[in-house]
């Protein structure tokens, strides 16, 4: 089967070798191996912006007030 012009550009990105070699490669590795593949190629957490961080906590504040509504309105119903 001839190789595709993608394929072909993805090889010579990645110094000859297809992201369909790759795959072979990752779907014949035992689970040991995969998982210490993935330890070598891990990435680290993203450092945050301050905007970022008042943003998620808004959002959890959000999420803490809406489960109380929530059980409130449970709660009235039962009775």
């Amino acid at each position: 089967m001839k190789p595709t012009e993608n394929e072909v550009n993805n090889a010579a990105d990645t110094g000859g070798v297809s992201q369909q070699d790759i795959a072979t490669v990752v779907a014949s590795l035992e689970p040991g191996q995969l998982a210490s593949a993935k330890a070598r190629s891990h990435c680290s957490r993203r450092q945050l912006t301050r905007t970022e961080m008042l943003l998620f906590w808004a959002l959890r504040l959000y999420l803490i007030f809406t489960l109380g509504v929530v059980i409130y309105q449970i709660w009235t119903v039962a009775r």
